[in-house]
């Protein structure tokens, strides 16, 4: 099988649960993409980019729920995984704090437009949204932005930039991802792997 694990904080956890469920593999190491491990192949990605790799080819990827809920990619999510808790939030400069409801007109930063405007037409709240990869905290300090929606784990970058949690747009969580014709060709090992993972989990193991 193929795999492609997401670089950065959801790596180990990523590792960790396969290898529990009888999958050991290894990153590549530095300037390599791709790293043989007995049958199968491991590739390192961005973790907004597992959804596309794994849509358009890849075996099983593992990434955060609120990429494949930004991607949108035509992908299986048969598990959610024990590991990579946190929360995607609406924060904003605590003296200029408003309701979500009132934020008609606002300017708000994030890497998450999609997953953002949902929020809001929900709300029936229209506002401008500023598509940013990083650091979006900076957008409000700089006036760029009148609030941000971002990730959120313990709640100190925000504190740190005089901003504060305003709504929680969703809880995140790391999600195994399979891609859809692999689940056929491959269906007795992609459901040995799910349920091995699924096991561990239960077990604690």
């Amino acid at each position: 099988m193929r795999f492609v694990l997401p670089k950065g904080r959801l790596l180990r956890g990523s590792l960790e649960v396969l290898q529990r469920a009888g999958i050991e593999l290894r990153p590549p190491g530095e300037r390599r993409l791709v790293e043989r491990v007995g049958n199968h192949e491991v590739l390192l990605a961005r973790a907004f980019d597992v959804p596309v790799y794994v849509e358009y080819g890849v075996d099983v990827g593992i990434t955060g729920s609120d990429v494949v809920e930004e991607r949108g990619s035509d992908v299986l999510v048969p598990l959610e995984l024990p590991f990579g808790k946190c929360r995607l939030s609406l924060a904003m400069p605590n003296e200029n704090r408003v309701d979500p409801e009132d934020m008609d007109g606002y300017r708000v930063a994030t890497k998450y437009p999609n997953v953002t405007g949902r929020f809001f037409e929900k709300l029936d709240v229209e506002v401008d949204i500023l598509r940013l990869s990083g650091s979006i905290e900076l957008a409000p300090k700089v006036g760029i932005a009148d609030a941000i929606v971002d990730i959120v784990e313990t709640g100190t970058t925000l504190r740190a930039n005089g901003l504060v949690e305003v709504a929680r747009v969703m809880d995140v969580s790391a999600l195994l991802l399979v891609n859809r014709i692999a689940q056929k060709t491959k269906f007795e090992e992609i459901n040995g792997l799910v349920l091995g993972i699924k096991e561990a989990i239960e077990n604690g193991s």
